[in-house]
């Protein structure tokens, strides 16, 4: 078993306005070799002059890294001859560093990881060389640019770490403004160096991989690079230390030169620099400058409004999203409703607009304005979208636009009364039904509100009015029963069998309960005639556009969701991850036979049972079975005997909850039909896959091949499988689905918490990318996958493939 060692050279461009040595301005994409002068350039008689701001950004960073700060550093020559060094030599750090010995802190898969910092030093950078056909043009402008080099001990193991890290400094430089960290310009490059030797022998042969200007290619090269490393190993072979180049098009490296050694460069001290010193004043002023670092606003936003580490990492990736967030709070907006809308309606409009939120006519202060306006009543959910859109169009405030468009709800009697008179008078057949008892036409004449008031009418309070209009016997408060197939919705034939039916009267089976209060009534709605191991892709759009639009327009006291028994588990856990928001209970239950076999523990006593949860329960999702109210993830179907007791267990229940943060907040508002398309979509890409010993691994090899992107692997125990050499083995497969992109999540056989802690096969299929899924059944993973893919569609399905497949790892950290 190999262990491979990784340690980064991260080059941050600093954000100042002139050059590091003279006075030439920094600008990108100026006209090449216009910011130039006769010392960036190297005539002979000149002399460099210390950027003061250069070395205090340094030096700032340094501080913000935990390093020693150097009281005295000093500068060197590195003589080396390359065309883009017009000096032929390049002024930098050697002997005395600005800062040593510093240390970053990094989460990776629920693991903490501290990563040592051996030096950071100030240099300058060298010109730009753009290669034409057979010629070389040399640009010169970047030549002199200040340059902050960041070397890290050998601490990362693999390519995601090293992805990770380079990711966590583009912030911490963004959030201290040394840099803008925009590594397409440039602003941030990093050198990787590698080696791979069996585990506890220590370092092997170093390899430098060059030209890594993303994150991504940085994972990707060392990927390739220990995979490589690992391959000549494994033939006997020795690994060269050199400089190899990544070429992004190939997805390969391939050798440039021979690694350099520090005596090659020939270092001496610059004679023409002082070396600058570091007094009491200086230090003091850097204090003033530190600002609250990103590791440090992630835990804080987690502590104070209870966000999960996914919400959290959203908010305070860019600097300028976690303060206009912070300036939405400050202005009076809700802390969780500014989280939902800035990471769906606004980053639906900036991604599909190219634009930036810094540069948008959103500000915090208008956002705030929409959230309360719409927390008030004075608009809906609609409106509010609506009004947004033409923030961002038009460049005015919320309730300006509200004003000039008459989009103000409508909630008062006297408001309402004028519109509902006139949908009572034209629709007199629903009414004379709805006063007889019956409770579906409420719907359709709500419906006829709401295109009467062109959308203004307030739901609930239209609704209360149209009833009290009505003169209904009871003032309704809705329990609304979807019929979503399975045995409790059958019908038992004269052989026994049960066949797909539709769900009883309600009514008729509850009317004399005297534990039921008498305000409710119930609102069945036929989803469809099926049992429950018959569901297809349209049978789940249906019940999330029939449970969102239920929530849209307000006015029910609780969702119940009529099912069947053997595919309970994914389907709960299914609803969770779109609806753990909901503000009224969702309870799901279902049960041996027909309603009408009203036996203790069958359909009959299930539904009662889970109609009494709708009334009074909390918010969240429910999954009500006999005298159980279990949590809607890690719902286990053991067994039905003739109590319909012991059916369900819920595994690992600690840390599960049955409310909190949406998954899907923009999947969830797209059409019936529009989910069935990407439904099926998704679910045709995706697959559990049972592991087994002895088997084969290029099974997973022939289900990529036939169009699977993503598989939830149920493993053994805590997150072990096969990985000895052979057919039988797993780790073609999964290096083959690292280089295409493919995505690999892992649950255990047993009520284990895979977390790849104890075994070395576990460590290997940790290294290989395979992602633990900690407590979660593979029926609660495989929903969870399923709604992730959704979100990531819904919000740019123009998106490169490796963009869905890290926006579908971000939602899939538990």
């Amino acid at each position: 078993m190999y262990q491979s060692f990784i340690g980064l050279e991260i080059h941050v461009q600093l954000q100042t306005k002139t050059k590091v040595f003279c006075e030439c301005p920094v600008t990108f994409g100026d006209e090449p070799n216009t910011n130039i002068c006769p010392v960036c350039l190297g005539y002979p008689g000149v002399l460099p002059s210390l950027n003061r701001e250069a070395i205090t950004l340094g030096y700032l960073l340094a501080r913000a890294l935990n390093c020693q700060l150097a009281p005295v550093s000093s500068f060197d020559r590195k003589n080396y001859f390359y065309p883009d060094l017009p000096k032929n030599y390049q002024i930098t750090q050697y002997y005395q560093p600005l800062g040593t010995g510093g240390y970053i802190d990094l989460e990776f898969r629920k693991k903490k990881k501290r990563v040592r910092i051996h030096q950071i030093h100030l240099e300058e950078d060298a010109g730009k060389m753009i290669h034409a056909g057979d010629m070389s043009l040399l640009d010169y402008n970047r030549a002199g640019t200040p340059l902050l080099e960041i070397v890290t001990e050998p601490d990362l193991e693999i390519g995601e770490e090293a992805e990770l890290l380079l990711q966590e400094m583009r912030r911490i430089v963004q959030y201290l403004g040394v840099s803008d960290g925009n590594m397409e310009e440039g602003s941030l490059r990093c050198d990787a160096n590698v080696s791979v030797n069996l585990r506890g022998q220590g370092l092997g042969q170093k390899v430098e991989i060059k030209n890594l200007n993303s994150s991504r290619f940085v994972r990707k090269a060392l990927t390739y690079e220990i995979a490589r490393h690992q391959e000549i190993l494994d033939r006997g072979g020795t690994v060269t230390q050199e400089t190899r180049l990544w070429n992004e098009n190939r997805d390969q490296s391939s050798s440039m030169r021979s690694k350099e050694l520090a005596h090659d460069y020939r270092y001496f001290p610059e004679p023409d620099l002082p070396p600058f010193r570091a007094d009491e004043d200086f230090l003091e002023g850097l204090q003033d400058r530190l600002v609250e670092l990103p590791a440090v606003r992630r835990a804080r936003f987690r502590e104070w409004w209870g966000f999960s580490a996914s919400q959290a990492d959203f908010l305070c990736d860019e600097k300028s999203t976690a303060d206009f967030f912070e300036a939405v709070v400050d202005a009076g907006g809700a802390p969780d409703q500014a989280l939902v809308w800035l990471a769906g309606d606004v980053r639906k409009i900036l991604n599909r607009t190219g634009g930036t939120l810094s540069a948008s006519p959103l500000t915090p202060q208008r956002l705030a304005e929409l959230l309360n306006l719409l927390a008030q009543g004075t608009i809906h959910g609609k409106i509010a979208k609506q009004t947004l859109e033409q923030v961002f169009l038009e460049d005015k405030n919320p309730l300006v636009i509200i004003q000039e468009r008459g989009w103000k709800q409508l909630s008062t009697r006297e408001e309402l009364e004028p519109f509902l008179q006139q949908v009572l008078k034209e629709n007199l057949f629903p009414v004379e039904e709805i006063r007889q008892g019956e409770t579906k036409p409420l719907g359709f004449l709500m419906g006829k509100v709401m295109k009467a008031t062109g959308g203004r009418a307030e739901p609930g309070a239209a609704q209360a009015l149209l009833q009290e209009m009505i003169n209904a016997p009871r003032r309704v408060s809705s329990i609304q029963v979807l019929s979503f197939g399975g045995a409790i919705a059958g019908v038992r034939r004269e052989d026994g069998l049960i066949e797909p039916g539709d769900l009883v009267s309600l009514a008729r089976l509850f009317e004399a309960d005297p534990d039921l209060p008498d305000s409710i009534v119930f609102d069945e709605v036929r989803l469809g005639q099926f049992l429950s191991e018959e569901i297809t892709p349209a049978d789940w759009a249906a019940l999330v556009s029939r449970i969102a639009e239920t929530l849209d327009r307000g006015g029910v006291q609780g969702i119940v969701i009529a099912h069947g028994t053997d595919t309970l588990a994914y389907t709960a856990s299914l609803v969770h991850w779109f609806f753990a928001d909901t503000p009224v209970p969702i309870v799901l239950t279902a049960g041996e036979g027909p309603p009408e076999e009203n036996s203790p523990g069958g359909s009959g006593a299930n539904l009662r049972s889970a109609v009494i949860c709708a009334a009074g329960g909390s918010a969240g999702v429910h999954v009500v079975y006999g005298d159980d109210d279990f949590l809607p993830l890690n719902l286990r179907f053991e067994r039905i005997d003739s109590g319909g007791a012991n059916s369900f267990r819920t595994w690992n229940p600690e840390d599960l909850t049955r409310s909190g943060p949406s998954l899907a907040p923009v999947a969830r508002s797209s059409s019936c039909e529009d989910l069935t398309r990407l439904l099926e979509e998704v679910l045709g890409q995706t697959c559990i896959v049972r592991v087994y010993p002895g088997m084969r691994g290029d099974i997973l090899i022939t289900l990529m091949d036939a169009g699977i992107r993503a598989f939830v692997l149920e493993i053994f125990d805590r997150g072990t499988a096969s990985l000895r050499e052979g057919p039988f083995s797993l780790r073609g497969a999964l290096e083959q689905g690292r280089e295409r992109g493919i995505l690999f999540f892992c649950t255990s056989q047993q009520e284990g918490v895979v977390d790849f802690s104890e075994y070395v096969t576990a460590h290997a299929l940790w290294r290989e990318g395979a992602v633990p899924m900690g407590g979660l059944t593979t029926e609660s993973a495989f929903t969870r996958l399923v709604v992730a893919q959704l979100e990531v569609l819904c919000e740019g399905e123009t998106q490169s493939r490796e963009a869905q497949r890290e926006g579908v790892l971000a939602l899939m950290d538990v």
